[in-house]
């Protein structure tokens, strides 16, 4: 859209540039035009801004030339924002650990990172939200790496505990070791070794959970996160689609229920029209939503 009107700008301008500099005018005391070749389309003045050609010619090298414009724009400008009014489809992959109803009518897509603090900000949150629809809410891990390296055990000792069905317990157990009350990171208790000890504090099976922190189910589930979530225009953590609606950062418990019931009688409309509740998410949100994030100059 961007790209069509800056296109159709230029061309107006282009267009209406010979008469900027008086060329082809009617001279008002004699009646005579000035230059009266400018008259004809196939032979512009030096001055036009286009050059010479006719005017489908003229146009389509303007056409060129936006084009690389916007090429370099779009290069330079940051990535563009999710559309909070669109619904996108955010794919579940089998290695998000999942918690709540499988046939729940809303699903919670959240993008975090155990390093985040404005991710464990929001998790009382997700939590107040959970407690508040224990039927009807599902949240859906996905974990979207934004420190590097040392945010890895972390999610990691989150992926082995899933596969010993004790994710929310490591989730928990990790968001009160690794932040104060104040918010800042106790750097202490992310390496690899305080893992293990977090998986003996929840009776793990130390063995399994070392292998699974090692597995490749577990590193897929980073890589399929960040795959998944970038299209739709995750940049940055905690991100959330809520039914496949777009909330980046954290947000106040009312706002988010707002949105959650919002998209709650939209399931209900749908579901009373035929659509199967354990369906809903990958039949309307998933298959009908946006795949990804339109770019700047896209019509």
């Amino acid at each position: 859209m961007l790209k069509t009107a800056l296109c159709a700008l230029l061309a107006t301008a282009a267009m209406a540039s010979c008469t900027k500099e008086g060329a082809g005018l009617v001279d008002p005391k004699t009646n005579v035009t000035e230059n009266p070749e400018r008259l004809d389309p196939n032979k512009p003045s030096a001055h036009d801004l286009t050059g010479t050609g006719t005017v489908e010619q003229r146009l389509a090298r303007l056409e060129k030339r936006v084009s690389k414009i916007t090429s370099i724009l779009e290069q330079a400008l940051p990535p563009a924002e999710p559309d909070p009014a669109k619904t996108y489809s955010v794919a579940i992959d089998p290695t998000d650990p999942i918690e709540g109803p499988a046939d729940a009518k809303v699903t919670i897509v959240e993008g975090f990172e155990f390093l985040c603090p404005f991710c464990w900000k929001a998790n009382p949150t997700i939590e107040q939200i959970k407690a508040a629809y224990p039927t009807d809410v599902r949240i859906v891990s996905k974990y979207f790496l934004i420190h590097g390296a040392p945010a890895i055990p972390p999610g990691m000792a989150a992926c082995a505990a899933n596969k010993q069905g004790k994710y929310p317990e490591m989730k928990k157990l990790l968001w009160s070791r690794i932040f104060n009350e104040q918010g800042q990171i106790q750097k202490d208790q992310v390496g690899a070794d305080n893992m293990e000890k977090l998986a003996a504090e929840l009776k793990l099976d130390p063995a399994k959970f070392k292998a699974d922190m090692q597995s490749e189910d577990c590193q897929n589930w980073l890589k399929h996160s960040q795959a998944i979530l970038q299209p739709v225009g995750t940049t940055g953590t905690p991100a959330f689609y809520v039914n496949g609606r777009h909330v980046g950062g954290a947000m106040p418990f009312e706002d988010f229920k707002q949105l959650v019931d919002e998209e709650m009688q939209k399931a209900d409309k749908a579901i009373a029209g035929g659509v199967p509740k354990a369906d809903y998410y990958q039949q309307v949100v998933v298959g009908k939503g946006e795949k990804k994030v339109g770019g700047y100059f896209e019509d």
